[in-house]
Order: C-alpha cells, then structure tokens, then sequence
C-alpha cells in the first residue's frame, strides 16, 4: 500500500515537472522571444505607422488603395491582422490606406485629345469606358461631352463614358434591324459599317437564347464608322458572343522598388486600338517611399471585348504583358505582347 501511494506521488511530481517544461519552452522559446502583439495602425498616416510597426519588430505589408471622402489622404483605413493580434516577429501587416476624396470626382477632359483623356483619367484612378463618335467641325478624336460630367462622383476604379469627334465623317449608313439575328452572326452582318460592336448580355426570363433581343442604336438610324453599336441578349452558356464583354482584375508584381519610376499600363483590344487604363508619374514623397516597393503589386479590374492583351511599361520600356481572353484568367506573356 505504502507503496502505491510513493509511486502515485512520484508520478505527480513527474507530470507537474514535464508541464512546467512544456510552459518554460512555451513561454520563452516561442512565446517572449519570438512574438509580439500588433499595434493599433488605423487612423495613422502610413509614414508614421510603418515606424510603429518596426518598434514592435513588424513590417508594413501590401498596402491596398481606395479612394475615401471622409479618411484624409495617406492615412490608413483598416489593418490585417487586427490590433491585439499575438503573430511571428518579423511578420508583415497589410493595410487600406485611403487616397482621399479628390478621386471620387471625374476630372474635367472636355476638350481634350483621346489620348491626354486617357492619361487624365488614369491618374485620377478612373478608367476610359465606352466610347462613341459624332461628326463634327473639330478635330477627331477630341472629347466633346463625358459622362459622368466634370464634377461628378464616381467610385473608386470607375469608368467615365466619352462622346468623341469623328471629325467631318458624315453618316454613310443607316442601322440594320439586329433584333432576332443570331449574336454568332452579328459581327459578320456589322462588318462592312466599320462600327465598334458592344454585346450585352442579360437574364430576361421566357426570351429566347443567342439572339439580338434588343439594340442601340434603334433600326434605321444613321450610323458613323467607329460608333458604338449595344446589343442584348440572353446567353445560354453554349457559347459566347463574338463582342461580348468580359471583365477581370490583373496583378502584375513588381520586384524592385518602384516609386521612382514612370509606369504606364495600357490595353490593346483586337483591333488594335490602344488606351492607358492605369499610369503612374515618378513620386518621391514619403508616401510613395513606403508604398511603391518590391513586392508591391498592381491590381487593376479591366473589360474588354473578346481578346485583349494587357502591357505594363515601366520609364517607357514594355516589362511585361497579360493576354486576356474570353473572361479566363489572365495569362502572363513576358513582354511580347500580340493579339
């Protein structure tokens, strides 16, 4: 019996030891010396907490934009992992940081040439959306209304539709009745106008599939080479329509840091037509010091019609190109880029 209740004390007291053990290493090997709880980054212009962050043995991470009408510009909006995290000295903590309220507002381009437009819009973080022609006494191409207007709001990322000069081109043509026709076949029948085809798909309950159900502009209007010409229809997942549009976000890593540097991306749809979606001059604020670095990454959420191949300059030298076709994901190409 004595000694039962020895061997059951012994075995205590080995238990008790190996868990004080198990704490020790816990605590001081993996616990004191190695991680640390994240602080509060919110709020805080990003200069300042990217040195909170380095106190506490932290780095600033992926630092994603938005724009914010009510966060000042720079200042940061969320964190990840929140405040009060226990994490891994060393690790990373991305942030929101907000690019202020000016990008909720379109620029005014009225008057400008379609290329000075696409610039303006892409630094302003907007991009070009559709485009539409009519004749008239200035030169061609130039932006004569835009909508939303100057002034007006626009999210993050938006698009801002154009009414450009066709220059003297005067309507040589009125509008066939698309309505009815099958989508594979409206490209071949629009072919000889020259105009831009746009598809639109839509659910619209009991109407047929694959065909033109609708269309803009109506039947028998004049039409212009280069105008934009919507159609409607309701997809059956069997195939796609030749101009439908398709839309997906393209990350392009950078390996260096990039804040000094002059970086254009365009996109070239399928007949070549060239327009810059995203640009970026040469910053050497302290906001851009800490944002444009290695690692960081592009992300821009493009449309296009059918094909289109994505390029990225980097001080006017092509670093890289993304084909993009038929709503997949986006296929990296090294920088050789056609369609």
């Amino acid at each position: 019996m004595a000694w039962s209740i020895q061997w059951s004390v012994a075995l205590v007291v080995f238990l008790l030891v190996m868990a004080g053990s198990g704490w020790f290493v816990y605590t001081y090997a993996l616990g004191t010396r190695q991680q640390t709880s994240v602080p509060p980054v919110t709020g805080m212009p990003i200069t300042e907490a990217a040195a909170v962050l380095g106190e506490r043995g932290l780095g600033l991470g992926r630092q994603t934009q938005v724009a914010s009408p009510t966060v000042p510009k720079y200042y940061i909006i969320s964190q990840k992992p929140a405040s009060g995290r226990v994490v891994r000295l060393g690790r990373d903590v991305d942030v929101v940081v907000s690019m202020g309220q000016d990008f909720l507002r379109a620029p005014d381009i009225r008057g400008k040439a379609l290329e000075e437009a696409r610039r303006l819009l892409g630094e302003a973080r907007f991009r070009v959306g559709s485009l539409a022609r009519i004749p008239s006494d200035v030169p061609r191409d130039t932006v004569l209304s835009q909508d939303p207007p100057p002034g007006g709001e626009l999210s993050g990322d938006a698009e801002v539709h154009l009414l450009l000069s066709a220059g003297n081109t005067r309507a040589n043509a009125l509008m066939p009745d698309l309505r009815g026709v099958g989508v594979a076949d409206v490209e071949r029948l629009m072919a000889p106008f020259g105009v831009a085809l746009v598809a639109n798909p839509v659910d619209l309950p009991d109407a047929q599939y694959d065909i033109v159900l609708a269309q803009t502009p109506p039947p028998d209007s004049l039409i212009y080479p280069d105008q934009v010409v919507t159609y409607d229809y309701r997809p059956s997942g069997a195939l796609d329509a030749p101009s439908q549009r398709h839309q997906t976000t393209v990350r392009h890593e950078m390996a260096y840091d990039w804040y000094g540097r002059d970086i254009r991306v365009d996109i070239v749809d399928r007949s070549g037509s060239r327009q810059t979606v995203w640009a970026k001059p040469p910053s050497f604020d302290d906001a851009s010091r800490v944002t444009y670095l290695a690692g960081a990454a592009i992300r821009l959420p493009v449309s296009y019609v059918q094909e289109a191949v994505l390029e990225v300059y980097v001080d006017g030298t092509l670093e890289a190109s993304y084909r993009l076709s038929q709503g997949n994901e986006p296929v990296r190409m090294g920088t050789a880029a056609s369609l």
